[in-house]
C-alpha cells in the first residue's frame, strides 16, 4: 500500500543521558472537586445461596431507624442520588439492581467543612434462629474515599447495647470505584451470640467527605467452599524495593517487551478449609497460546489470604492483543465459581507506549495551591532494552480547556533533569476530548529523535503555561504511586497522582521502507505513524549544501 509522507530533515547531534536514582515525591494536593472521580461500571449479580433476610428499601426505611450521633448529615431514602455540588462531575448515583429507591449519606451535598459526622442506619430485630450457623450479610454500594471517611458494618444481639463491627472500604481511594460494588461480610460469630435477636448497623463517620450509598441488604448462607480472586497484577512493580522498575503498561512497544510477573491475591471466603489451591495463568497472544502455568498447591483456612506470583512470561512481541486469564483451582468444588477468574489485556504495538487505558474517564489539572500556575503532567517509562528512540509525545486534552491555549511536550530524566522539549501547540476545538467520548490524540513531535538509554526511566509529560485560560488533561485508568507525576516548573515542585494521565510515548519503531538510497555519513530514517511523516536525520562532518530527493 502506498502512503503519502511528508519529509523532514533534521541536522542534530545527541548526548548521553546520565542514569540517576529516583527519589520519592509526595502526593499531589487536590481539590475535593478537582474533577470526576474515575469509576467503572460494576456487575450487581448476587451470589447464590438461600436468603434469610432481604431489604431493598423500595418501601422506604421499612422499620429501619436512623440515629445521627454527631453532625447534621443523616442516612436518607433517595430515588435520585446525591445532590449537586461545586464539582463539574458530582458523585454518581448508585447503579442499584433495584433502582426504585436506596439509602445514602449525602455528605458531599449536606456536609460542612470541618464538621464531624457520625450517623447510623440500624435494622429492626431479625430472627435468625431458624437459619444455619454460617451466614454473611451482602449488599450493593457506591463509595469513593476522600480524607476522613470511614464505613463500618456491625451486628448487635442485645438490643443495640453493644456492637461487633468491621471497617470496610479503608484505603480504596477516590478513583476507579465500581458502581455498583457487591460487598459481603461474614457475620457468623456475631450472630451466634443470640440468633433470635439480630440487628444490623451501617455506620458512617467523616469530616465532610463524599458519602456512602447502599441497597439490597441480604443475609444469606455463607458458602462452605468459596475461593475468591481479590486482586491481580501484571507486573512486579514495587517502588519501595525496586524503584521504577517493572512499571505496568497497557500498551508496550515491541522493542520494549520484557518479562512480566503475573500475580494474584486469593482469599478463602467460605467456612471450610480449602486444599490444593493453585493460582493459574493462561496467556493467549495475537497468534495463539503464549504461556500457561500455575502456582504450587497450598491450603487456606477460612478468611486466609495468599498472594502468588509466577515468573517466566515474556510476550512474543507479535503485534496485537494479549489476553491474560487468572484463575483459581482447588480440590473442593467451588460454590461460587464466578469470583474465581479475572481476565486482563495488554497490547503490543509497533512503537506506541502507554500506561492509560485509552478512554478519558476523568481529568487532571492544577491543585488548590497552584490554580493558575504553569504545570506539566505525565508518566515515567522504564527501559529494559537498548536502541530505542523517542520521536513524539501524544496527549489527550479535555473539552473544558480553552481553545487557543498553548501546550507542549517535555522529557525529563529519572531525576527530573531536563532532556528535551517540543515546540508549542495551539489547541483547536476539534482536538479536545469529552469524558467517555472518542479520544482525540494530539501529537507533539520532538525536534529530532531522542536516543533513550536502557536501564533507566524517563518522565514524559505534556505541559501548559497557566493563567486564566484553563488547560485540563484527560486521565484514563489508575496508576501506582510515584509513576504518574504532576510538576510545577516555576517553583520546581513535583508530586505524584494516581489517575493515569493520557500522555504517551511514540518511539521510532521499524523503518518499514524497503530501500533507503541515501548517501552520506550518519544517516537515520524513521517514520512517525502518528501523523504520516518520515524524518531523516543527517549529521554532517562539515558545512555543506544538502539536497533530498523523494520518489
Amino acid at each position: 500500500m502506498e502512503r503519502t509522507l511528508t519529509l523532514i530533515a533534521c541536522l542534530s547531534a545527541f548526548g548521553m543521558q546520565a542514569q540517576l536514582t529516583h527519589q520519592p515525591v509526595p502526593p499531589h494536593p487536590e481539590y475535593k472537586h478537582a474533577g470526576p472521580a474515575a469509576w467503572v461500571e460494576g456487575v450487581a449479580g448476587m451470589a447464590k445461596g438461600a436468603s434469610y433476610f432481604t431489604e431493598d428499601f423500595d418501601n422506604g426505611l421499612n422499620g429501619w431507624t436512623v440515629n445521627t450521633i454527631a453532625g447534621s448529615v443523616d442516612w436518607e431514602v433517595t430515588s435520585t442520588g446525591p445532590g449537586p455540588t461545586s464539582s463539574t462531575y458530582p458523585v454518581p448515583s448508585l447503579n442499584s439492581s433495584t433502582p426504585t429507591s436506596w439509602l445514602m449519606v449525602d455528605d458531599d451535598f449536606y456536609g460542612t467543612p470541618g464538621v464531624a459526622t457520625d450517623t447510623w442506619l440500624v435494622s429492626p430485630v431479625i430472627d435468625l434462629s431458624g437459619a444455619p450457623p454460617n451466614l454473611k450479610v451482602e449488599f450493593e454500594q457506591y463509595f469513593q474515599e476522600w480524607e476522613e471517611d470511614h464505613c463500618y458494618v456491625g451486628v448487635s444481639t442485645d438490643g443495640g447495647v453493644t456492637w461487633d463491627e468491621v471497617e470496610i472500604n479503608e484505603g480504596v481511594g477516590r478513583d476507579g470505584r465500581p458502581n455498583p460494588e457487591v460487598i459481603d461480610v461474614n457475620i457468623s460469630a456475631w450472630v451466634a451470640n443470640d440468633p433470635a435477636n439480630v440487628q444490623l448497623r451501617f455506620r458512617y463517620t467523616s469530616i465532610w467527605d463524599y458519602g456512602w450509598q447502599i441497597d439490597n441488604v441480604t443475609i444469606k448462607d455463607l458458602p462452605a467452599n468459596d475461593m475468591a480472586l481479590i486482586r491481580t497484577w501484571r507486573t512486579g512493580f514495587d517502588f519501595d524495593n525496586t524503584g521504577l522498575a517493572n512499571i505496568d503498561y497497557d500498551i508496550y512497544p515491541a522493542e520494549q517487551v520484557r518479562e512480566m510477573q503475573l500475580k494474584g491475591l486469593m482469599r478463602n471466603k467460605g467456612y471450610d478449609p480449602q486444599t490444593g489451591v493453585t493460582l493459574t495463568f493462561d496467556v493467549q497472544g495475537p497468534n495463539g497460546a503464549e504461556f500457561n502455568s500455575a502456582s504450587s498447591p497450598a491450603a487456606l483456612a477460612p478468611t486466609d489470604e495468599l498472594e502468588e506470583l509466577v515468573n517466566g512470561f515474556t510476550p512474543s512481541g507479535d503485534i496485537g492483543t494479549y489476553t491474560l486469564t487468572y484463575g483459581i483451582d482447588q480440590d473442593q468444588t467451588d460454590d461460587i465459581p464466578a469470583n474465581n477468574t479475572v481476565v486482563r489485556n495488554i497490547e503490543v504495538s509497533t512503537n506506541l507506549w502507554a500506561q492509560d487505558d485509552g478512554t478519558c474517564t476523568s481529568t487532571q489539572q492544577q491543585g488548590p495551591d497552584n490554580a493558575t500556575d504553569a504545570y506539566e503532567l505525565g508518566n515515567y517509562f522504564d527501559l529494559v532494552n537498548a536502541g530505542s528512540q523517542l520521536v513524539a509525545i501524544q496527549v489527550a486534552v479535555h473539552e473544558s480547556s480553552a481553545v487557543g491555549s498553548l501546550i507542549y511536550g517535555i522529557v525529563y530524566d529519572i531525576n527530573t533533569d531536563f532532556v528535551e522539549v517540543t515546540d508549542d501547540h495551539e489547541l483547536l476545538a476539534g482536538e479536545l476530548t469529552a469524558v467517555g467520548g472518542t479520544t482525540n490524540w494530539i501529537t507533539l513531535d520532538l525536534p529530532s529523535p531522542l536516543d533513550l538509554s536502557d536501564g533507566t526511566a524517563y518522565l514524559i509529560m505534556a505541559g501548559a503555561y497557566g493563567g486564566s485560560d484553563p488547560v485540563v488533561f484527560c486521565t484514563g485508568g489508575i496508576s501506582d504511586p510515584q509513576v504518574s507525576i504532576i510538576r510545577y516548573p516555576n517553583s520546581d515542585e513535583t508530586f505524584f497522582v494516581t489517575k493515569t494521565p493520557m500522555v504517551r510515548a511514540v518511539l521510532a519503531g521499524p523503518v518499514g521502507i524497503g530501500e533507503t538510497a541515501l548517501n552520506g555519513p550518519n544517516v537515520e530514517l524513521w517514520p512517525n505513524p502518528a501523523d504520516d511523516r518520515v524524518t531523516v536525520s543527517y549529521e554532517l562532518d562539515q558545512a555543506a549544501s544538502v539536497t533530498f530527493e523523494l520518489h
